[in-house]
């Protein structure tokens, strides 16, 4: 399948393009220096994510926070704090709405659809990581905030995020470093004394990724790179020679979909997409993956194979055992 060209895009500024619709900026917003908005992405934000209930926001948001979290401490974690504020929405709720098991699965590097999730209070003891949940009345800028603060015998990291809705997440600090994860990029941040400037200029002409940003924070400085790729451990050594470098940490993608720069998409309203469509006389699931494949610059045959696997993982979660391999009879209810 050959798709046409697309005629919609990021400005060149990173400001989002003037027809975009306001609605989408809730999920967007980003520090100053970096893209400040993404188009949305059909699995990211309409039909993801898939995971085991009762909640998306509490507990697929969990366990991506989770995640971050782990990979924040290279998987070497003892100890872990988790506080909410009294106000917020997960101080009474946390261990109801699935907060708790999605983020006890995240720290130990499992994803929303694991069958293990339900267990993940368990095997989150079994494998002698301590975790203490307070309420704490701290500055949280959002009710639906994870403050966590992660040990092991070498070090300590500090990381505040947020549950934006439906399985989204930000994190908003790390280590004393305001910034922005949303989970959709390979994130490495480079911690240093001094010479943020320099490296920036360094890194941007040297390595292949879409943003390098300059953090400040506590008299310290964090270099952020976000792309598509972790960046070769080779190349990255070669730039940082000369550099006054304390710490490297590597966060992995959580997001299905990951952005990129300049993403270019066929419509974004409505009537754009009745106009795309009117010379093809497409269906409405073919018009879905033309979007989607321009979204995530991947073949539509891909985008085709990516909903067969989650709509097959979705029946395996929702489905009661009792009715697998039986016949259900579906009931009409006339109003």
């Amino acid at each position: 399948m050959t798709l046409p060209a697309f005629h919609y895009k990021m400005r060149a500024d990173g400001e989002l393009h003037p027809g975009f619709p306001k609605c989408v900026e809730v999920n967007t917003a980003m520090q100053s220096g970096q893209v400040r908005g993404q188009y949305p992405s059909i699995f990211n934000d309409v039909i993801g994510p898939v995971m085991r209930g009762p909640s998306s926001s509490h507990c697929a948001a969990a366990v991506r926070i989770g995640r971050l979290a782990r990979d924040l401490m290279g998987g070497e974690i003892e100890h872990v704090l988790v506080e909410f504020h009294p106000s917020g929405s997960l101080a009474t709720t946390h261990d109801s709405h699935g907060s708790d098991m999605g983020l006890f699965g995240g720290l130990l590097g499992w994803e929303a659809p694991d069958d293990r999730l339900t267990e993940s209070a368990r095997a989150i003891r079994e494998a002698g990581i301590n975790v203490d949940i307070k309420i704490t009345d701290y500055d949280a800028q959002h009710p639906s905030t994870y403050r966590l603060t992660l040990e092991n015998g070498m070090e300590r990291c500090e990381m505040t995020a947020i549950s934006t809705g439906g399985g989204m997440i930000e994190v908003l600090q790390i280590d004393g470093f305001p910034l922005s994860i949303l989970g959709d990029y390979h994130e490495t941040l480079i911690y240093l004394d001094s010479g943020g400037e320099q490296l920036v200029q360094g890194l941007a002409r040297s390595v292949d990724a879409d943003h390098v940003l300059l953090r400040q924070g506590g008299g310290r400085q964090m270099v952020q790179i976000k792309a598509q790729a972790f960046v070769p451990e080779g190349v990255l050594a070669e730039v940082l020679s000369g550099h006054d470098v304390w710490c490297i940490k590597r966060l992995a993608p959580v997001l299905p979909v990951l952005s990129r720069k300049e993403i270019q998409v066929p419509f974004i309203t409505c009537h754009e997409m009745l106009a795309y469509n009117a010379p093809r006389g497409l269906e409405l699931w073919e018009l879905a993956v033309h979007y989607e494949s321009a979204r995530g610059n991947v073949p539509p045959e891909e985008v085709i194979e990516k909903m067969a696997k989650q709509c097959a993982t979705s029946a395996r979660i929702l489905v009661p055992r009792s009715w697998i391999g039986k016949r259900v009879r579906a009931v009409r209810l006339d109003p």
